[in-house]
């Protein structure tokens, strides 16, 4: 066999060997994320350690506003949605979370997309929403083939470039000591 050959065994080797063991830690990620989307849930993690779990009626219990923005998609003209939805800040609020210690945040959706949002962007009034409800209908989940149970919904970001789609956990980032914000 020639040298050539052997390099390209070898590296198809160690490419197999890397996606197995990649396959095999994420097997346990995959299931939280399956729960998740049938029980229509996300988390709160501060740190990466979790906080809180949310449903539905967690949503309903913090007075949901409706509200009308334009939406878009690689496939889809802009057009305008109404969402019903709580603002970010008010449901980290309702947990007791002191958002005055947070860097930023990351919101991940079940798809791998995470959209990261600074401090001051949560804490504006009126900008960041947890939606479970477009244009007059409840989101069904990615498997049932829509954008939900929730998506993260910026109201004034042009054209829905960062918002995200089946939400499965926002991240608070904590000011690291010796760090400003």
């Amino acid at each position: 066999m020639k040298k050539a050959n052997r390099i390209v065994y070898l590296v198809l080797a160690l490419l197999f060997i890397v996606v197995a063991v990649l396959a095999i830690l994420n097997r346990g990620d995959g299931a939280l994320k399956r729960a998740l989307e049938e029980n229509r849930e996300f988390q709160i993690r501060i740190d990466g350690e979790h906080k809180a779990t949310i449903g539905l009626q967690a949503l309903l219990d913090l007075d949901p506003q409706e509200f009308t923005t334009s939406f878009a998609t690689s496939i889809a003209a802009p057009r305008d949605a109404v969402f019903r939805g709580v603002e970010l800040r008010l449901v980290l609020e309702s947990l007791g979370i002191d958002a005055s210690d947070v860097s930023h945040y990351v919101v991940s959706g079940l798809d791998s997309y995470y959209s990261p949002l600074s401090g001051d962007e949560v804490a504006r009034e009126g900008a960041v929403y947890i939606c479970y409800s477009m244009d007059g209908e409840i989101m069904k989940t990615q498997g049932e083939g829509s954008v939900g149970p929730y998506m993260m919904v910026i109201r004034d970001s042009r054209f829905a470039q960062r918002w995200c789609k089946y939400v499965e956990a926002v991240d608070l980032i904590l000011v690291q000591q010796g760090q400003g914000s």
